[in-house]
């Protein structure tokens, strides 16, 4: 019981830094004159250190997403909703470790204009990107990273873990956020991206609130009765 709260606390406190990394990683992502290749390598290369903060808050916020959310199956009693929920954080797990690893590109491309011209980094990273294998990776993970999530908490709220507003809301951060922030400026859209974290940081405060020693000392007598 002691390895399983560890656990919980280490999750549950990675969960409810999730809105923190993602609100610093939209604040300090760089402004894009466009939306095209040259227009993203151009706004990473412009100011590396704004750039380099941001590729870290990234990508601590999917592993943080990553090491989290096998813990989140602890909190589920019974079996409604288990195999959704199973299902979903597999998936998300393995979602956010795409995510994490597409991110050292960002240090490639900051770097790459300075050093071999725009137009060569343009040519690296179309080379790049157009393989089938790196489609396969950005594909995947942007498709579980992004979807399953919801699919998580759809099987923790039918197992009564959380509410069914979870559902949707999980499916928002990285959507809602930059369409915010395209109409109402950067800063909304980086609160609005924060906020659809709710799901995660009220999945964290549920695994920290089972460490409490009232809610381990009745765990036997419920699961029992599950």
């Amino acid at each position: 019981m002691t390895n399983n709260n560890l656990f919980r606390r280490v999750a549950g406190g990675a969960l409810l830094a999730t809105p923190v990394l993602l609100l610093g990683a939209m604040l300090t992502s760089p402004p894009q004159d466009d939306e095209s290749p040259r227009g993203y390598i151009e706004s990473l290369a412009r100011d590396w250190d704004l750039s380099i903060l941001s590729a870290n808050l990234f990508h601590y916020y999917w592993v943080a997403i990553a090491l989290a959310v096998p813990a989140v199956l602890t909190l589920l009693r019974g079996r409604r909703g288990a195999v959704l929920a199973t299902a979903g954080a597999l998936a998300t797990a393995f979602g956010a470790i795409q995510m994490s690893g597409v991110l050292f590109a960002d240090w490639m491309n900051a770097a790459m204009p300075p050093i071999a011209g725009l137009d060569q980094a343009v040519a690296v990273f179309d080379q790049v990107n157009g393989d089938p294998s790196m489609i396969v990776w950005l594909r995947s993970g942007v498709v579980l990273g992004l979807v399953m999530p919801a699919v998580l908490m759809a099987g923790l709220a039918r197992n009564g873990v959380i509410g069914w507003w979870a559902t949707p809301v999980a499916l928002l951060p990285m959507v809602a956020g930059p369409i915010a922030g395209g109409i109402l400026g950067a800063a909304v859209g980086s609160v609005v991206g924060a906020v659809c974290c709710a799901p995660l940081a009220v999945v964290g405060i549920r695994l920290l609130r089972r460490t409490a020693a009232d809610v381990t000392a009745a765990e036997p007598s419920l699961a029992a009765a599950h």
